[in-house]
């Protein structure tokens, strides 16, 4: 990197002897007092300023106070220059916010060594800052990683603890879905007791997630029980009663052991307290203690209430289901002897929720019971197959459990869906970017990779149509739901998932897909093809650009034109002809990889980026899309309309600079596959290497292969200087008429050439209007030296993009050659043949002095229109 360097002086002889001493290896800009300082110092940015202590319109002091509460100068090492020997003012200029105080007199290898030094502090202060942001960064992915995979660690906690209570529930096989709504229900009416209860100070966020962890292990203790008594059909004997009771004891026992030999044993010290206490009774009368009324622990308590809804609401070996209405009144009968009043309160309040949930069950049951009897499913859950905006719509599933990414799986494909699973983030993040599905189902706690970092990539991604994402997961805090959305969810579903809702949600996402997709289609893809537009494959290629800079990894692009297109239009109508692009298109597409990009740039002509693919690679698949392009055409009035097409291959090298530049390289390459006789493929690198193209016809060549480029150029030329300020390049440019002009340095050579597009970035800020060209104008100039063929300039220009060539001499620019400067000699030469056919015929009738006159005559006109042209001038008289 080049430092910049400002000087601050209103001393025109200082400022001069500074540039002289530093342009060589600084950038140097240069302020006559506070106001240009002002002006200049946000633009130019610089690294280190000379500031001067006694200013024509103001003081250096507060200037170096005023620049320090700038953000652009924060970093900017600030030295005072001044001839001044007042040690008052010396020390003075420190509390200003300078760093060093420099005399006049100081000799100038002391000063570029104490300037030097000055940098190396400066740069030495950034490469500390940026080791400690990314020290930073690395904390703060640290601590990310940490917090997910203790997430991971708590999800495993709970579907492990989950497990082994399903497995002893498992021992009735008619409990069903019992622990699933048992968690729900006590969720429900915790939740209800938060916002409107006595009780909202007990029950927080981490009381909230504890029950819910801790719900389902209410009747682990059954573990201990026989099955003789735990699944008989018939009503117990008091004997088998007593044992019975005495689940609620070997639970809690059980769970005592684990909370005491559990570093986080919070929610194993709630779940002993619910084994033990779930069968309590307000008034006293329960088991296994006998506590009463606010005795008994409030996760207990609420428990309760959900244990008893559930058991009358669902099927067991020794009764048959009651209805929630029935339920709720019996329940309700029970206040303040079996139950606490507060939650039976709360009980009625979110009656409606419960109820839901426990038809849905009731309904699943009387389903299966009617098909046991031959009788419709009638109640069964709406099933939603694969909407219909897409026959297959595509979805990723990013799961790390195996057997739940199985049965989404199954679930999704049975429903018409294709399906896609990953257990990874890493390999679902390069599946999106290359299949683009319509939705992603993916895991909140993941390894490595979180599913919060899947919703942002997939959000940043700019891909060409919109994704809908779902996240799942066991953890049921607020604050996740709440990561999830601010991280680009769409949607958010609680573990364990059920079928029919999940199947819904992507049913009606299906209709946000289409509605997001609506407008951005209009806008990303060409009407006639369904490619990508122009627009849309330069948002693709930039991160692809970037990618293959980085890793140094090859990107070629490949642009083909159908041969013939305006003579197909011409015989068979415009109709025809979109036909032919639209089976161009069709071709293209439908043999390029995934990772390819395809679009159209402009009528026939069509653009292909292939990534990690050099030179050779692409004109091999060139050569086979072009064979391909050849056997395939269409039918045109029942005849077959052959198509051929002609290609361009460029790739990306050391001196290929952005993205335009290859593309230009690409188009380059066709025009000389077109010269060639079309249905071919020509690359960048053979065009530049061979001097043996027949470029053009041997008879058009041959008057150019006698001459030089001093022969044929327009001369003299008008140059700029490097120094020369915007203002006064604006002035030359209009004056002379020309739309660019080449730049020279001090010593005359040439350096650069700066056209109208660049000055324009000068004139949007009326501060750089007296700025120099140099850091403007365009250092890659095409330059020939005079002595070279003019047959080679003109295949140049025959097969580049660029309308004009600079000749020099020793470096130095003495003329110009454009394609407009070839077509006038060719006319001269016409020209003076005839004139010197005529000349022949005056002598030859003896007026050799009319011949002569003629001759100094024409001689004088070509001269005169050479200087025209050389200035600018567009009508030479």
């Amino acid at each position: 990197m080049q430092h910049r360097i400002l000087v601050v002086d209103d001393s025109p002889l200082t400022q001069f002897e500074m540039r002289e001493l530093l342009e060589s290896t600084y950038e140097v800009a240069s302020a006559s007092n506070v106001r240009e300082c002002r002006e200049i110092v946000d633009q130019f940015r610089p690294h280190l300023i000379l500031l001067d202590l006694q200013l024509p319109d103001g003081d250096g002091g507060h200037l170096c106070e005023e620049l320090r509460r700038r953000e652009s100068c924060q970093q900017t090492r600030i030295l005072f220059f001044s001839g001044t020997d007042n040690p008052a003012k010396r020390l003075a200029v420190f509390n200003c916010g300078a760093v060093d105080f420099i005399s006049k007199r100081i000799n100038r290898h002391e000063l570029l060594a104490k300037i030097r030094v000055h940098l190396q502090l400066l740069d030495a202060i950034q490469r500390a800052e940026d080791a400690e942001n990314k020290l930073q960064q690395y904390t703060q992915e640290l601590e990310r990683i940490v917090d997910s995979r203790t997430h991971a660690i708590e999800a495993t906690q709970d579907i492990a603890v989950f497990a082994l209570a399903k497995l002893a529930d498992s021992r009735d096989t008619e409990t069903g879905e019992h622990l699933v709504r048992m968690r729900a229900y006590s969720q429900i009416l915790a939740e209800q007791l938060q916002r409107d209860s006595e009780y909202r100070d007990e029950i927080d966020d981490a009381f909230l997630a504890d029950l819910f962890r801790s719900s389902p292990l209410h009747d682990i203790g059954k573990v201990g029980i026989s099955d003789a008594i735990l699944l008989k059909p018939g009503k117990l004997t008091d004997e088998e009663y007593e044992i019975m009771k005495g689940h609620a004891e070997i639970g809690a026992r059980t769970l005592e052991e684990v909370a005491r030999s559990s570093p986080k044993g919070d929610f194993f010290r709630m779940a002993m307290q619910i084994a033990r206490h779930h069968h309590e009774r307000w008034d006293g009368t329960g088991y296994p203690v006998g506590l009463k009324k606010r005795e008994i622990p409030l996760p207990a308590r609420i428990v309760a209430v959900a244990d008893v809804f559930d058991a009358l609401t669902s099927k067991r070996v020794y009764k048959e289901a009651i209805s929630p209405e029935d339920a709720h009144d019996m329940i309700l009968a029970e206040i303040e002897m079996h139950f606490d009043p507060v939650v039976i309160r709360a009980f009625a309040k979110c009656f409606g929720k419960m109820r839901e949930i426990a038809l849905n069950q009731f309904s699943e049951d009387s389903a299966a019971a009617g098909c046991q009897q031959g009788t419709p499913r009638s109640r069964q859950p709406k099933e939603y197959a694969a909407a219909s905006i897409s026959t297959n719509p595509k979805v990723l599933v990013i799961e790390d459990d195996a057997s739940m990414r199985r049965l989404i799986e199954f679930w999704l494909v049975e429903a018409g869906y294709e399906v896609t699973t990953c257990n990874d983030a890493a390999s679902a993040l390069k599946f999106i970017q290359t299949s683009q599905p319509q939705y992603v189902i993916t895991a909140w706690n993941l390894p490595t990779i979180d599913g919060g970092t899947v919703c942002r990539w997939t959000r940043d991604a700019r891909l060409t149509h919109y994704t809908y994402t779902i996240v799942i997961t066991s953890d049921t805090r607020p604050e996740t739901k709440l990561k999830a959305f601010h991280a680009g969810a769409d949607d958010f579903m609680q573990k364990p998932l059920d079928r029919h809702e999940l199947l819904a949600r992507l049913h009606a996402a299906s209709r946000v897909v289409a509605l997001e997709d609506r407008p951005a289609g209009l806008t990303r893809n060409d009407p006639l093809t369904g490619l990508p537009t122009r627009r849309q494959l330069d948002e693709q290629l930039e991160r692809e650009w970037f990618r293959a800079v980085r890793y140094h990894l090859p990107l070629s692009l490949i642009v083909l034109d159908v041969d013939g297109f305006e003579l197909i239009n011409n015989i068979h109508g415009a109709d025809v002809g979109d036909k032919v692009i639209q089976r161009v298109a069709e071709l293209v597409q439908g043999h390029t990889r995934l990772t390819d990009y395809v679009c159209r740039l402009t009528g026939d002509r069509f653009l292909v980026a292939m990534v990690e693919s050099n030179e050779s690679q692409a004109s091999h698949f060139a050569e086979r899309l072009c064979k391909v392009i050849g056997g395939n055409g269409i039918v045109v009035n029942g005849e077959k309309l052959a198509i051929t097409a002609s290609f361009g291959v460029a790739q990306t090298l050391a001196d290929t600079s952005n993205l335009d530049q290859l593309i230009q390289l690409s188009e380059e390459a066709l025009v000389v596959a077109k010269q060639l006789g079309r249905n071919r493929v020509v690359r960048r690198s053979d065009t530049a290497q061979s001097a043996d193209l027949p470029l053009t016809p041997p008879d058009w060549a041959a008057p150019l292969r006698k001459v030089t480029a001093h022969d044929v150029m327009t001369s003299p030329i008008v140059t700029l200087q490097e120094d020369d300020t915007a203002r006064s390049a604006l002035r030359f440019l209009l004056r002379y008429r020309i739309n660019s002009a080449p730049v020279v340095n001090r010593n005359g050579l040439l350096c650069g050439v700066l056209s109208e597009k660049d000055l324009m970035s000068h004139m949007t800020d009326v501060s750089r209007w007296d700025q120099p060209i140099r850091s403007t104008m365009c250092p890659d100039v095409v330059f020939f030296p005079e002595e070279e063929s003019a047959e080679t300039i003109y295949n140049f220009l025959m097969r580049a993009s660029i309308r004009r060539i600079i000749v020099v001499n020793d470096g130095r620019p003495t003329g110009v050659i454009s394609r407009g400067t070839l077509l006038r000699w060719f006319n001269r030469q016409q020209e003076s043949e005839s004139t010197e056919a005529a000349c022949e015929l005056l002598e030859d009738r003896g007026d050799a002095e009319l011949a002569e006159s003629v001759s100094n005559l024409l001689k004088e006109l070509e001269t005169s229109i050479s200087l025209e042209l050389a200035h600018g001038g567009t009508n030479p008289r």
